[in-house]
């Protein structure tokens, strides 16, 4: 009996010190994470944006597209839009009325599964911030910036130069670890 207790002995002694290595790690681990400052929220912006001048005599036509993605992370999304028309003061609408030489800007955003979201048809001096909010959720997925446009300009002076801005402002939020690097990188 004697023999017996002294064998369960060396074997529990020698199953505690192999196992207090895993226990230790187990308790530092332990005390480190409450030694770490606590997660927290963070909003970081992420921008799209769209620029073009026009710097020739004749009118060019102007088309291009972009891509933004939204996910459950957008908090807002801020759309920046500005338009100049050199000689604008109603002058390049009057133009479209009168003659087939069209000067305008249309911008669109739609969402993946094809709606609009945003759109603006511009012939004039122009300049618009417009700010959404989820209501409950944006549509996740790939969104799309589609901009038609056509103007003219003079590339001498820079002084008379149709032009258009255009910055899709996505509003992020996401959890920052304070170990971890920021969100937005």
């Amino acid at each position: 009996m004697r023999r017996n207790s002294l064998a369960v002995f060396l074997l529990m002694t020698l199953l505690t010190s192999s196992l207090s290595g895993c226990l230790g790690l187990l308790q530092a681990r332990e005390t480190i994470e409450e030694l770490r400052e606590d997660v927290y929220e963070v909003s970081y912006p992420d921008k799209v944006n769209m620029v073009h001048t026009f710097t020739t005599f004749t009118i060019q036509p102007y088309s291009n597209q972009t891509t933004f993605p939204v996910d459950e992370s957008v908090e807002k999304i801020e759309i920046y839009f500005k338009v100049g028309m050199s000689g604008s003061d109603q002058i390049s609408c009057i133009d479209q009325v009168l003659t087939s030489e069209l000067r305008y800007v249309r911008a669109e955003v739609t969402t993946p599964s094809g709606i609009s979201f945003w759109v603006q048809d511009v012939c004039e001096d122009f300049t618009k911030v417009d700010t959404f909010e989820p209501s409950p959720d944006f549509e996740f997925g790939d969104w799309k910036l589609d901009v038609e446009a056509r103007g003219w300009g003079e590339n001498t002076f820079d002084m008379f130069q149709d032009n258009f801005i255009i910055v899709i402002t996505v509003i992020r939020v996401c959890q920052q670890y304070p170990t971890e690097p920021p969100c937005d990188q």
